[in-house]
């Protein structure tokens, strides 16, 4: 329907259209305030938690999910802020997303805290998990709530621990004695992971300790070259330097690791020995290992200075010598030696004074390695690629909030898996006061050995909780699922996840555990492609202002602190404070309340600071003075909106315009170039670079070019005007829903011209539910050559042409162009096109003088 003039009957259209959907406060007359936002947030609150369904291409959305401390933090608001206004712009750009929520509820502070106070760690937690929520939901952050988990809930560790056995079926959980390291605060078992530089553990801070103690592990090492060779996927999207950090922690897989067994009478313990010259699994004549090597302590006294082992791929006896007096490869306390081929190893048995003899000193190395390699895997011995410094995962807890480890102990049978009918081998349901393991609950301890129906014992470690956040991005698609942990139907499509946001501290740990799990769950057939996560998007920290009194190093609060010139000081000593940037936190007196930032400005300005001037991946500097720029803006936009009301509703510009048909075009012409221009880039922007803060800068222009200058005429009429705030409108609603609600509400209050097909706004439909504004077909879109990597040219072409242009017809125009062909001196190595629809396109050309000479790639 086209509507022409200004008729009562347009008016009434216009009423009927409203009345569609829910209508504004109708506040325009009044100048905004925190009361009227929080009117508007509360007025918007159930549409914006709305689902619109959408049969679109599915899109998932996964934020990390949160521990419940008890109350969200500043790190929680951003993050979630960022995969809200993806989700929301995914679903506007016609996608079928998931944004689901959930929590990651074991754990130590859970029952730290709950011994603190008293009370059974479930009640703590799920009462975390209540407050938590309420305040998600305050935000108006829109999460998929029918899909949401607990780790801790029985219904989601029965199937940790349904992997769990999938892993120790596979021999990839297994119990060994190993020297640990032991937290004296927490008392337990800590992962090497969970260790910082300086001896410290990653939670208490306590100087960790060393002991030697049977312990549960997963066979990660299994896996490390096909996790190191993933890295270098064409799949993986904007990883950047966390693909450096994987490949940092895996380490270089330049060896194999095999494992041999020491008997001694009625006792055998198997050890893995790692080489990076596979042909000495086969022709090695002797290994040496450290003093304090764990396994010695079992089968030699201080005099022995050797012993006796099997070697599994000959099936014969090799000596093992024990010796400090060597420089064992990194991570490792083994080595295995071939004198009798390797000088390096011939100049050690000298030192030790080792005979040797040299029956296979001419051997075809590489034909051997091969050997050495096909050997081990066939015997079910190793064989695995793997660096020497990477360890398997050590999963076992000595606390009792944490999924129990299926297993029972039996003095006949052994070590005997839960059976998969009897899952989930649940936790007690209370905890008595300073109560901190299983070790001593005989009632749950004390049971039946599934296979021979003797009396036997539970397993009283529980898993580490990364062991439970390393499958729940599956969980999340499927969680009703009452059957098996996951369905392969429900996952094809959403999986690889398309978008997987979380802080950097991250990157190592989880990434690298959810990546192993991911890759073991693909070999069983369960996924589709063994990468768990598409685009990684790294949040960075919110970090607050700190003051320290340089003398002491104790951290006081802002309101203590006074500044004289440059200096700062302490306002009752006088002495002289820093004053720096840190990660927030309640010991340095320096984080801010999510829940003052609500009170004060509302949910909408509070999620737009949190987007706005710097892009996710950046640290954040948490200051107030950052404030004014954002509520002036929203200001801005209201007075906007309000004078478009004004206008509209205003008979007299209609009849008394004293503009010329020459004048009202050139405004229309700016705008409509402006709305095509910053369309483009903030497209660009929310949907390939993912930097937030630059595509809402785009917006604050087009606010800036609807406000400067426009006469009142030209906002009573232009149609060029009305689109471009609708889309301005429309394109702020992913980051400020409740706002935008009400803007387009006010909007279509007044009298509008648009009601024609022409544009993909459905005047019918809230702004919740409109389409992402693309640029009109004949725009001109910015198509740019960069020739190794410096800026060369910058054509202007049609949307519509854009679209059409391949990589051989991008490469032949820009060779045309003289600013291209006269730097391209060099022979083309390599090429890359990138066509970013609605949006731009880029051509990188590579010469020889930038990149080694290779054939020439074809890319889109």
């Amino acid at each position: 329907m086209k509507i022409v003039g200004r008729s009562l009957s347009h008016r009434r259209v216009t009423f009927q259209l409203v009345k569609r959907f829910k209508s504004s406060l109708g506040l325009w007359n009044e100048d905004i305030t925190t009361k009227i936002k929080l009117d508007i947030e509360k007025h918007w609150s159930k549409e914006v938690q709305c689902k619109h369904n959408c049969e679109g291409k599915p899109y998932y959305v996964l934020p990390m999910f949160p521990y419940p401390s008890g109350n969200l933090h500043m790190g929680h608001v951003r993050v979630y802020s960022i995969s809200d206004t993806i989700a929301r712009f995914q679903k506007m750009n016609g996608n079928n997303v998931i944004h689901p929520i959930g929590w990651d509820a074991f754990g130590l502070p859970a029952e730290n805290a709950a011994l603190q106070h008293n009370i059974p760690p479930q009640l703590w937690t799920n009462t975390n998990i209540d407050t938590m929520k309420k305040q998600l939901l305050d935000l108006g952050f829109n999460f998929n709530w029918e899909k949401e988990i607990s780790t801790c809930d029985p219904s989601y560790y029965k199937w940790t621990q349904y992997i769990f056995l999938k892993l120790f079926e596979k021999g990839l959980a297994y119990q060994s004695k190993a020297k640990v390291n032991w937290d004296p605060i927490d008392k337990t078992v800590l992962a090497d992971e969970q260790v910082d530089e300086n001896g410290c553990s990653w939670r208490s801070g306590a100087k960790v300790q060393k002991k030697v103690l049977t312990q549960w592990f997963i066979r990660t090492t299994k896996y490390a070259k096909q996790l190191y060779d993933g890295l270098n996927s064409k799949t993986l999207e904007n990883w950047k330097d966390i693909i450096n950090l994987q490949k940092h922690w895996i380490g270089e897989c330049n060896g194999v690791a095999v494992n041999f067994k020491i008997t001694n009478g009625e006792k055998t313990k198997t050890f893995e020995v790692w080489t990076s010259e596979p042909y000495k699994l086969i022709h090695g004549q002797f290994l040496i290992m450290c003093k304090n090597n764990v396994i010695l302590e079992e089968f030699v006294d201080n005099e022995t200075t050797s012993i006796k082992c099997v070697n599994p791929i000959t099936n014969s006896d090799m000596l093992i010598y024990i010796t400090d007096e060597f420089a064992y490869p990194e991570g490792q306390e083994i080595y295995l030696a071939c004198p009798s081929v390797n000088i390096e190893d011939r100049k050690l048995s000298n030192h030790l004074k080792i005979s040797f003899d040299n029956e296979c000193a001419n051997i075809n190395i590489d034909n051997e390695n091969q050997k050495a390699i096909s050997l081990a895997l066939s015997e079910k011995v190793g064989g695995h690629f793997v660096s020497s410094k990477l360890k398997d995962w050590l999963i076992s807890r000595q606390r009792y909030w944490g999924t129990p480890i299926p297993i029972i102990h039996c003095t006949e049978c052994g070590v005997v898996p839960v059976p998969y009918e009897d899952l989930p081998v649940k936790l007690p349901e209370s905890l008595e006061s300073g109560f901190q393991t299983l070790t001593n609950l005989s009632d749950w301890i004390i049971c039946k050995c599934p296979k021979c129906l003797s009396t036997a014992k539970r397993e009283t470690d529980t898993m580490d909780t990364f062991v439970d956040s390393s499958w729940y991005f599956y969980r999340f698609l499927d969680s009703r699922n009452e059957e098996m942990p996951f369905s392969l139907d429900s996952i094809k499509n959403f999986t690889p996840v398309h978008c997987y946001i979380g802080g950097k501290e991250h990157a190592v740990l989880h990434l690298y555990y959810a990546r192993f799990m991911s890759y073991f769950l693909h070999s069983l057939g369960w996924t589709t492609t063994p990468e768990p996560f598409k685009k990684l998007l790294v949040q960075g920290m919110i970090m607050g202002q700190s003051y320290k009194v340089k003398s002491s190093g104790k951290y006081i609060r802002a309101g203590d602190v006074e500044k004289t010139g440059k200096d700062y000081r302490e306002k009752s000593t006088g002495e002289s404070v820093i004053v720096q940037w840190e990660k927030m936190s309640k010991s340095k007196h320096n984080g801010e309340n999510p829940e003052r930032l609500l009170a004060t400005y509302g949910c909408d300005a509070t999620r737009l600071l949190m987007l706005a001037d710097v892009p996710p991946a950046t640290s954040r500097h948490w200051s107030d003075a950052t404030l004014p720029g954002v509520l002036n803006w929203q200001h801005r936009l209201w007075i906007t909106m309000r004078d478009f009301i004004r206008h509209r509703n205003d008979a007299d510009l209609t009849r008394n315009n004293n503009l010329s048909n020459k004048d009202i075009q050139n405004y229309d012409t700016k705008i409509w170039n402006s709305r095509n221009y910053l369309i483009a880039t903030t497209t660009y922007h929310f949907k390939y670079t993912h930097k937030l803060s630059v595509g809402i800068s785009r917006l604050q222009s087009l606010t800036n070019v609807l406000r400067n200058k426009i006469p009142p005429e030209v906002i009573a009429s232009s149609k060029e005007y009305e689109l471009a705030l609708a889309s301005l409108i429309i394109m702020l609603t992913p980051v400020t829903p409740h706002f935008c609600s009400e803007l387009w509400a006010g909007f279509l209050s007044a009298p509008h011209r648009l009601c024609d097909t022409s544009t993909l706004i459905d005047w019918n439909k809230s702004v919740l539910e409109q389409k992402w504004p693309t640029v009109d077909n004949h725009y001109e879109l910015s198509f740019m050559c960069k020739v190794d990597g410096a800026d060369r040219c910058d054509l202007k072409i049609k949307a519509e042409e854009l679209t059409k242009i391949d990589h051989e017809k991008a490469l032949q125009m820009m060779l045309q162009q003289d600013s291209v062909s006269k730097r391209v001196t060099k022979d083309i190595v390599r090429t890359k096109y990138e066509l970013f629809p609605n949006c731009r396109a880029i051509l990188h050309i590579f010469t020889n003088r930038s990149v080694k000479k290779e054939q020439v790639e074809i890319s889109s």
